[in-house]
């Protein structure tokens, strides 16, 4: 009886340096939440932007659906459940803190339920570290700290395991709540949706007999199920193009010509690069530098000797269903980055196993320094200081010298500046309230998204780039002022074609150099000469040789500024061409021998365009012309061209035109297919 109030006390010890561990973790995540990450992503601020146009639509997308499931993001319908969560915040004055704070409050169930885990179900005696050890995680320290949906996503995933944990050792009455958690997950983050179907059916075949003892808990589970994925089979069935146009996106190999026995090798050795402890654990080159911490891997290389013995002791106890389920969240995590290239972002959700090895590893160290030493608490004190003193200063490190980290604040760097050049523009224009200011976009993917978020409806500014103004001579009002990156301004200096460039303001970045100009200018007195020049030079065609109908073709064509002219031919809607400037898009053909043609099939995008076809027939060298034109759409269709017979063909010329649009203007073409 005397030792109840000594265990007691050793309870409520430990539940205070939990508690206290989980607000050193909230602490690490809120301090200067708008300074760290330095840049603030157009995928943070896309997240807010969806969110506020939803409810100013009443809750219906685009299109006028209500309460649609997925957004699009960069032409592709990545976004879902993050968007909806932000709801929540988007009626509030926009604010970086807001829109991160959000998903940084929620990322708290990431420790909670690890460390619920390890309490529970690994029995562990130093459980209340796992606060302390998450916040040592520096990709979790960097991508907990935004907006961008692959950290709300494992933050879901964690709970998705705890709940199915708790089904499978506690109680049949948590597996909707474990299925829940899961769809949110998979709802998320598009990379998760692989993971949580793939884990949920290694779970199922794992705990086969399980599901089935209780039969009432099973149809439950059955319905809830269901219920989850009806909302995403429903918007599969009415965008049948949205997986395979993400997947273009993502440049997959999966949607290569290649044989399916080769796809599979590479997928295996992207999973096996997934799992390599060299990524985790130390710096590396394959990731984008806005997404590491300088100098450090995305775990810190001192926690690798207690994951190799967390996983030894994971293995040692595979029968146990609490070892071999982070095991199997361990071989599953990179399954979704493996579809394409394993990133940070996509394999983020590996820090749930990580998590928990480490944790076994280090709770099997202390405790076997606890026999050892005189006074056992020594080795759980000095790693509780050694957590929070690297914490500390990770944070420290992060917020103070992060902005030095690198010197590229670019497109292809940290892509800095969105919050800064809003606050410059505002301070401009109530000074300059006459200004008519265009921004270029080349510095951040999605820069209008960035200045919607921060500057409002209607935008003051126009979005566009000054080589428009290289490319065609255009009259430049005395009020117009340019605001262009230091590469835009260096390559402005040296043009012939521009003088009188006078710099009215700037805006250095964090390592002091001029990042942008604010800037008025004004052509050179023989400018219109050196247009017209390059015009002409535009003019002439381009040519190649390709492929088609089985010989080698010549093919003469308009200039292009996208793609190129094979991908009109490779039977992929996804790879689409775009003349430069020419309208009619003007494509001519000459084949070595001659072919049989019927029927000419053009997709086109969504202007109303004319199609017209001329053929010289092979032996009487006669000149036919068809032409069909089709009206303006919201979306890909094809303009067909039967030519009523068989011809035989020696020379095919296609003209596409935009019938509205004047020249200069780009035509699209998706596929030319000659039948």
């Amino acid at each position: 009886m005397p030792e109840q109030p000594e265990v007691e006390t050793k309870s409520k010890t430990v539940q205070i340096l939990f508690w206290l561990g989980m607000a050193f973790y909230l602490f690490t995540r809120f301090i200067a939440l708008d300074k760290f990450p330095i840049y603030f992503f157009s995928d943070e601020a896309i997240q807010t932007m969806s969110a506020f146009d939803l409810v100013n639509r009443g809750f219906r997308d685009v299109q006028g659906n209500l309460f649609p499931v997925f957004f699009e993001n960069g032409q592709q319908f990545n976004l879902s459940l993050s968007v909806w969560l932000q709801v929540l915040v988007a009626w509030l004055p926009r604010s970086v803190w807001l829109t991160r704070g959000l998903p940084t409050l929620i990322s708290l169930v990431f420790p909670l339920s690890v460390s619920l885990w390890a309490r529970d179900f690994f029995k562990s005696k130093y459980w209340w570290l796992t606060p302390l050890l998450i916040s040592a995680l520096p990709a979790w320290f960097l991508h907990s700290r935004t907006a961008f949906e692959t950290s709300l996503g494992v933050s879901f995933y964690s709970l998705f395991l705890f709940f199915y944990l708790k089904y499978r050792l506690k109680n049949h009455k948590n597996l909707p709540l474990a299925l829940l958690f899961g769809a949110c997950a998979f709802y998320t983050y598009a990379p998760l949706q692989l993971v949580v179907v793939a884990s949920g059916l290694v779970l199922l075949i794992a705990d086969w007999r399980y599901h089935f003892e209780i039969k009432k808990s099973l149809l439950i589970g059955l319905l809830s199920l269901l219920l989850l994925a009806t909302p995403y089979f429903i918007f599969q069935f009415s965008h049948q193009q949205a997986l395979s146009t993400h997947l273009h996106l993502l440049r997959s190999y999966w949607l290569s010509d290649i044989p399916l026995l080769n796809k599979l090798g590479i997928f295996l050795g992207k999973w096996l690069q997934g799992l390599n402890p060299l990524y985790w654990f130390f710096p590396n080159q394959a990731d984008l530098i806005r997404h590491q911490m300088k100098g450090l891997g995305h775990l810190p290389w001192f926690f690798l000797p207690f994951f190799l013995l967390g996983l030894w002791q994971a293995i040692k106890n595979w029968k146990e269903p609490a070892y071999h389920l982070a095991l199997i969240a361990l071989m599953v995590g990179p399954l979704g980055a493996a579809i394409a290239d394993i990133t940070i972002t996509r394999g983020l959700v590996m820090l749930v196993p990580f998590s928990l090895l480490i944790l076994l590893g280090i709770d099997q160290s202390l405790s076997w320094l606890s026999k050892k030493l005189p006074v056992k608490n020594v080795p759980a004190y000095i790693s509780t200081l050694a957590l929070v003193i690297f914490s500390v200063w990770m944070s420290w490190y992060a917020i103070v010298k992060g902005p030095l980290w690198y010197p590229d604040y670019g497109l292809y760097g940290t892509q800095w500046g969105g919050q800064q050049l809003s606050q410059k523009i505002t301070e401009f224009k109530k000074a300059n309230p006459s200004a008519q200011l265009m921004l270029s976009p080349s510095w951040a993917n999605n820069t209008d998204i960035i200045m919607r978020y921060f500057l409002g409806d209607p935008l003051p500014l126009q979005i566009g780039t000054i080589f428009e103004y290289d490319l065609y001579y255009q009259e430049i009002d005395p009020n117009q002022v340019f605001i262009i990156t230091q590469e835009e301004f260096t390559w402005l200096t040296r043009n012939p074609k521009f003088d009188q460039i006078e710099v009215l303001d700037s805006l250095e970045w964090p390592d002091g150099r001029t990042g942008f100009y604010f800037l008025r200018l004004a052509y050179a007195p023989d400018a219109e000469q050196i247009f017209e020049v390059e015009l002409q030079e535009r003019r002439q065609p381009e040519v190649s040789e390709i492929d088609l109908l089985g010989q080698r073709v010549n093919i003469t064509f308009s200039r292009l500024d996208l793609g190129t002219i094979a991908h009109i031919f490779d039977g992929d809607n996804a790879t689409p061409m775009r003349t430069l400037e020419a309208n009619p898009l003007q494509i001519s053909i000459e084949f070595s021998q001659p072919v049989d043609l019927q029927k000419l099939t053009a997709m086109v995008g969504s202007p109303a365009t004319r199609l017209s076809a001329t053929i010289v027939i092979d032996e009487s060298r006669q000149e036919l012309t068809f032409t069909q034109t089709v009206s303006s759409s919201d979306q890909i269709r094809p303009i067909v061209v039967d030519l009523g017979t068989i011809y035989q063909v020696s020379q095919l010329t296609v003209w596409i035109e935009n019938i509205n649009d004047p020249e200069p203007t780009h035509v699209h073409l998706w596929e030319l297919i000659v039948e």
